[in-house]
């Protein structure tokens, strides 16, 4: 489908806009600035093919939403066109192009469109640069499934894909090579396994029930046995393990008693005497110490005191100096500012006399300050400036009043009133009367056009029926069965139909069940004779008959033939048990069949019974439609013939009406013909005769309506002559008080102009220039002033600082008296500081001296206190000539004391509890070396006697176990059984997983089929629109399924290199984007009437040389679909000359 023209008519900004394309064009560019309509434009295509939407009120906001109409002609691949337009509304949008705009039919645009909604149109169709860029995201969503990267009604094959994956993970739930515990037919296996384990270990014989017994009881007596073996040689191992760990205490405790002897003459020394002679020893050092200290202190500052001086006048003016300076920074600042502000005070003068001159007056600023008028004359001077001018607007605007009345009078006398006026009040009564009637003429096509379309639907639809219907009005006229009986007659039916459905089931499950039951039993009794319970029954009670009668006549005879009935029994038993699966086997085979064959009889009656009342059911339903003359099909198809039945009732009825109320109407348009040509006679309206009543009736609404225009005209005309007469006489007497005005006003704007200095002539703009003038005289006068009054305080300040340091200088330092004032007083500052800095320094000295005076006496007096109690101590030892000596043995003593005290200690912890002398006898004899080769025998024998105590005690736990699994274990024929039914459920598994893993692979084959048929053509174009994109910097796209089963799409460049999307920069990304679109767009329009694509500003990312092979490509799609572009960018226009040339459709908004 391609635009020929579109028809703007009335739609957002633009009105009455036509865009004609060129047939021949490869691409058409609709070219304009910002607001010029390309938004409009681009949206009213949307609303032209698909409706507007319903509920919204875009682009209505120059034109009422009722009038909004666009136009188009469009034409299809098969040569047809359609002229339409599209108005906004409910039903009735599709319109004709001529005056009357008359309806189409709703589906006209079906052969262009085909079944394409809005939504599917602006994804797929429409695109700009946000679709653009966002298109890449959304593609890569679906995990490669390319066709539904596209769109996902292109392919379907997302949903396959999870089926076939849901298919393969159920059949490997089931089996896989790797066995899981998870998987169940290897849980079905397990089962099995266990059960023909317990089949073989649940078989209880007496010779192995006393061998377990009599196994238990030696192991018992072995383990006793061991057990006071193992007591005996762990004792032996501890005893000389002990030793040898006691042994080197021992003597360690020996050699510290031994060094001990060395301090026997300190033994009779009293406690705390080591202490209170290192005590009284350090305080004799530390006095020592101090009292050296405490004398070089007062030699030190007996020094300084010496060599100290004092500057005493400087000291006494300290007070005054340090005033002074802190008055040195304003002193500074008024001497940097003084010229500053001198000269801002020249500047003002300056200004005042500029002031003066610009008011015609050659005085200075102090001159200007004396002529300065009065504010009262200033401001009534101001009033009348403001009053001229309101006078001169009035004035002027009074003569523009006045000149636009006299025009309009001018143009009311020249205007032509001939012609003969009627008054339209009684015609115009006539055309109200008669418009209801003709506007429901307005409906006599369209009911005309339904009549037929609904004569034609009702046609087909009875051409639909199936069974056929040859006379409708026959077949209404009949009476047919209700839909709630033939529902009813279905359900009876398919009840029917199930119940032998499953009566037939049933009987074939029996009967299949009794053949194989059959097959199992023959192939059991083929492999050997089978014993069953009634034979073994049968041998043994031949054993107790024999028993009994022996018992009675105890004879000879009768022993032999007993003991043979009791061997014949015991071996039919040990038949039983040696083949006890196949006799179980056999055994509920036999009894299966026994009860099956009832139920085969009772089974084959009820197929039978349920295949006659199907059967009468089914009668009773045709002989529903027998007077009708149908032949039923099937119930559900009867009610849904049925239901269109009474669908085509409503339908005729609908038929009926409207061909009523069209006789209805064209009956009202026979009534109306002969007023409507009175009333044109009457109006004198011209050629009304050969018109049809409705246009006759428009055209004479017209008539008379204009007829009602010229009458209201010639009345209101000479109303609004007079109207204007009396205007023009007000504006004259208006204009000659205002002159009046103006001479009064021009006598006091004289007076009060030269109260100012102003000459005679003085006009308005002169006086306000003087005012504004005037305006800015007192705030300079005011700042001049305040300037020279901070010069005259500056000045002031300057020469009392002056003052007070020449004072200072005098009397302290007269030297400094050729200093300037600042630099003085950076001197005495100085000097000031050192004088109080060696003041302090003098004080902190003697204070100093006096303390280390009071120290030096503290510490003679505490070294005489240590002498004396070191005295003391001494006479306790009276032979210790050195006293520090001894304090050393005694600390060495003292630590010989703490090491045998632990050495103790630890012997105690390790030799658990055995006293020093028994462990000192036992080491009499102790070798070491051959304690360690004793040791290591016994260890090795504590090993082995452990090893064979696990040994022991593993075979009396498996002994037991299997003794408890002999007494509460399952029997053999319940594990029989549990082995047959996990075969059974290994074979519906192994089934199930067949059927599901069958399905998957023909499932893939399909989708793999499907690919190659349709996702491949599709991507080979989209690899070379791709390649001419991107200017041949990439060859093509490549498809790649991963190990997930997952399509990868891949980029390859020229030289072999695989790039993934997410490899892609952001441009590139758009272009490949651009290409899957296009690709996707020439596929489906090769089996499809395609719209145009409708391309909005997609390159504004682009640069240049992507540009022009984006519309290279678009022009390329000329020969499958129409391209319509949407640019406001020269450059894009430009390119496309270049690019496309002649081919070019360049529309301009």
């Amino acid at each position: 489908m391609r635009f020929n023209r579109l028809d703007i008519i009335r739609y957002g900004a633009l009105t009455d806009r036509a865009l004609d394309f060129r047939a021949d064009a490869r691409l058409h560019v609709i070219y304009g600035p910002n607001e010029a309509g390309k938004s409009s434009a681009l949206s009213a295509i949307s609303d032209l093919l698909f409706g507007f939407p319903r509920g919204s009120a875009r682009f209505n906001f120059l034109h009422d939403a009722a009038t909004l109409r666009i136009g188009a002609t469009i034409s299809a691949r098969d040569g047809s066109k359609l002229d339409f337009r599209r108005r906004r509304g409910n039903k009735n949008t599709l319109l004709g192009t001529d005056e009357k705009e008359a309806a189409l039919p709703e589906d006209a645009l079906s052969p262009f469109i085909g079944n394409l909604g809005r939504d599917v149109f602006e994804r797929a169709f429409g695109l700009d640069s946000d679709r653009l860029r966002l298109g890449a995201a959304a593609m890569l969503q679906s995990g490669g499934e390319i066709g539904s990267l596209l769109f996902s009604a292109a392919s379907g094959l997302t949903g396959l894909s999870r089926l076939r994956l849901s298919l393969d993970g159920e059949a490997d739930s089931i089996y896989a090579q790797r066995r899981s515990k998870d998987r169940s037919f290897y849980q079905a296996l397990d089962r099995h396994d266990e059960a023909r384990k317990a089949e073989r270990e649940n078989e209880l014989k007496s010779g192995d029930w006393k061998k377990l017994v009599s196994e238990a009881a030696g192991v018992e007596s072995e383990l006793a046995a061991l057990q006071a073996e193992r007591q005996q040689t762990k004792t032996a191992l501890d005893h000389l393990k002990m030793l040898k760990k006691l042994d080197p205490m021992l003597r360690e405790i020996d050699i510290e008693q031994a060094a001990l002897l060395d301090f026997a003459d300190l033994h009779a020394l009293p406690p705390g005497f080591e202490q209170h002679l290192s005590e009284a020893l350090d305080i004799r050092s530390a006095s020592e110490t101090a009292l050296r200290t405490a004398e070089d202190d007062i030699a030190r500052l007996a020094d300084e005191l010496a060599t100290s001086e004092l500057d005493s006048a400087v000291l006494d003016s300290a007070g005054a100096i340090m005033g002074r300076y802190a008055e040195k920074g304003a002193y500074l600042k008024a001497r940097e500012d003084i010229s500053r502000v001198n000269g801002e005070v020249e500047d003002f003068d300056i200004k005042l006399t500029q002031l003066a001159r610009k008011l015609g007056l050659e005085v200075d600023g102090d001159g200007l300050e004396r002529r300065q008028p009065a504010e009262a004359d200033l401001v009534r001077l101001r009033v009348l400036a403001t009053e001229g001018r309101e006078l001169t607007r009035s004035y002027a605007d009074i003569r523009r009043r006045l000149q636009e009345e006299r025009n309009r009078l001018a143009k009311l006398e020249g205007v032509d009133r001939s012609g003969r006026l009627i008054d339209p009040k009684p015609y115009l009564d006539q055309m109200a009367a008669l418009q209801p009637d003709l506007a429901d003429l307005q409906r006599l096509d369209k009911l005309q056009v339904s009549a037929e379309r609904e004569e034609a639907v009702l046609a087909e639809a009875v051409a639909r029926l199936q069974p056929d219907v040859v006379d409708l009005d026959r077949l209404l006229s009949t009476a047919l069965p209700d839909i709630a009986i033939l529902t009813e007659e279905r359900r009876r039916i398919d009840e029917l139909r199930t119940a032998a459905l499953d009566a037939a089931a049933r009987l074939a499950a029996q009967e299949a069940e009794k053949a194989e039951l059959e097959s199992s039993r023959a192939a059991l009794e083929g492999g050997g004779t089978i014993v069953t319970r009634e034979d073994i029954a049968a041998a043994r009670a031949d054993r107790d008959v024999l028993w009994q009668t022996y018992a009675k006549t105890p004879e000879p005879a009768a022993v032999a033939p007993f003991e043979r009935s009791i061997a014949e029994a015991d071996r039919l038993a040990d038949l039983a048990l040696a083949d006890a699966e196949r006799v179980s086997r056999h055994a509920q085979i036999t009894a299966r069949l026994a009860a099956l064959d009832p139920m085969i009889v009772a089974a084959q009656r009820r197929r039978d019974t349920a295949d006659a009342a199907l059967s009468a059911a089914n009668a009773e339903f045709h002989a529903l439609f027998a007077a009708v003359g149908i032949v039923p099909l099937a119930p559900e198809r009867m009610i849904e013939w049925r239901r269109a039945v009474d669908g085509l009732i409503k339908q005729r009825q609908v038929v009926h009406g409207l061909q009523d109320e069209l006789a209805t109407l064209r009956l009202a348009g026979d009534r109306l013909a002969p007023a409507l040509a009175a009333l044109a006679e009457a109006t004198g309206l011209s050629g009304g005769e050969s018109l049809p009543p409705r246009a006759l009736g428009r055209a004479l609404f017209a008539h008379v309506s204009d007829l009602g225009q010229r009458w209201t005209d010639s009345r209101s005309a000479e109303g609004e002559r007079l109207s204007i007469i009396e205007a023009i006489s007000r504006h004259e007497e208006r204009e000659t008080a205002l002159k009046a005005e103006a001479e009064d006003w021009q006598n006091l704007f004289a007076d009060a102009a030269g109260r100012i200095g102003l000459s005679e002539g003085a006009t308005v703009d002169m006086v306000e220039a003087a005012l504004d003038l005037w305006k800015e005289v007192p705030p300079a006068l005011a700042e001049r002033e305040n300037r020279r009054r901070r010069v005259r305080g500056m000045l002031r300040d300057i020469s009392a600082f002056e003052e007070a340091v020449r004072a200072v200088v005098r009397d302290v330092a007269p030297e400094l008296s050729s200093y300037s004032a600042d630099a003085a007083m950076d001197v005495l500052r100085d000097k000031a500081i050192a004088a109080n800095a060696d003041q302090q320094h003098r004080t902190g000295l003697l204070k100093a001296v006096e303390a280390a005076e009071h120290r030096l006496a503290r510490c003679r007096q505490a070294a005489a206190t240590a002498e004396a109690a070191l005295a003391a101590l001494a006479a306790v030892v009276p032979d210790a000539d050195d006293l520090t000596l001894l304090l050393a043995r005694l600390r060495e003593h003292r630590d010989l004391l703490g090491r045998l005290a632990a050495s103790r200690r630890r012997f105690q912890e390790q030799a658990e509890g055995q006293p020093e002398d028994v462990v000192r006898a036992g080491l009499v004899d102790f070798v070491r070396v051959e304690a360690d080769l004793e040791i290591e025998r016994l260890e090795a024998l504590d090993a082995t006697q452990l090893r064979r105590f696990g040994t022991l005690s593993a075979q009396l736990a498996e002994n037991d176990r299997q003794r408890k699994a002999l007494e509460s274990g399952v029997s053999a024929e319940y594990a029989v059984f549990e082995k047959l039914s996990a075969e059974q459920e290994a074979k519906d598994l192994a089934r199930q997983w067949v059927v599901l893993k069958l399905a998957a692979h023909m499932l893939n084959a399909s989708m793999e089929s499907y690919r190659e048929q349709q996702a491949d053509p599709v991507m080979t174009r989209a690899g070379e629109l791709f390649s001419l994109l991107t200017g041949n910097r990439f060859a093509r796209l490549v498809q790649d399924y991963g190990g997930d089963d997952e399509l990868q799409l891949l980029a390859e460049r020229t030289g072999g290199e695989r790039v993934p999307l997410d490899g892609l920069s952001e441009g590139t990304g758009d272009q490949l984007y651009l290409a899957l679109r296009l690709a996707f767009l020439e596929d489906y329009s090769a089996r499809n009437e395609p719209p145009p694509l409708v391309v909005d500003d997609i390159f504004q990312t682009f640069d240049d040389d992507r540009t022009a092979s984006g519309l290279r490509a678009l022009a390329g799609t000329a020969d499958r679909f129409q391209t319509i572009l949407f640019t406001h960018e020269t450059s894009v226009v430009e390119i496309a000359k270049q690019e496309i040339g002649a081919g070019l459709d360049l529309i301009r908004l």
